[in-house]
């Protein structure tokens, strides 16, 4: 077992390339369902094509039960700099920094500090497989890597970047995404 501390954890987001971050009690984190609905309308394209996004994700309600389990939360951010406000092959590369950082985190924290219950959440659907296998009715290949996001969590991200301070919008021609680190900050018994 490692010393954890929420300084220990905000350094080892930062090493591996978070922008910013800051904590919060799960508690004061803001659930809507509209964000699920969004996610069932389809908006990103990903509805019903992969195992950590709605339906196969799961019930609302469980995903939001499974969260409050955990009693602090780390919200951090990867800010990227595009070629200018339409550049959406930037927007995509960034996505995918954005994702292996996610994946990166995850797996440094979870190899680190094991019993401390902690679950990464990212933004968008899942990157850990080129292809997920849910459309195929395979079962997901590596679900002790795979990354559920924020919105289909339903979490309102406008509203945590609000309550933690961090930038929401960090200036024209550039790209921010959310992610955050849910934890108990005593072992799990």
């Amino acid at each position: 077992m490692t010393d954890f501390s929420e300084d220990r954890l905000a350094d080892l987001a930062v090493a591996l390339g978070a922008n910013s971050w800051a904590f919060i009690n799960v508690v004061d984190i803001t659930f809507r369902d509209e964000f699920r609905k969004l996610c069932e309308a389809n908006r990103c394209g990903s509805y019903d094509r992969g195992w950590m996004c709605p339906p196969a994700v799961g019930a609302l309600e469980d995903l939001i039960a499974d969260l409050k389990r955990r009693s602090r939360a780390m919200v951090f951010t990867s800010a990227s700099q595009l070629e200018n406000s339409f550049d959406f092959k930037g927007m995509v590369k960034a996505g995918d920094v954005f994702a292996q950082l996610v994946q990166n985190i995850a797996a440094r924290a979870a190899q680190v500090w094991p019993e401390f219950f902690i679950l990464v959440l990212g933004a968008g659907p899942c990157k850990v497989c080129r292809k997920c296998a849910y459309p195929d009715g395979d079962q997901c290949r590596h679900p002790e890597q795979a990354v559920r996001s924020l919105e289909s969590n339903g979490v309102d991200v406008g509203q945590l970047a609000k309550l933690t301070g961090l930038k929401y919008n960090n200036g024209p021609g550039t790209v921010t995404y959310f992610g955050a680190v849910f934890f108990n900050p005593g072992p799990v018994q």
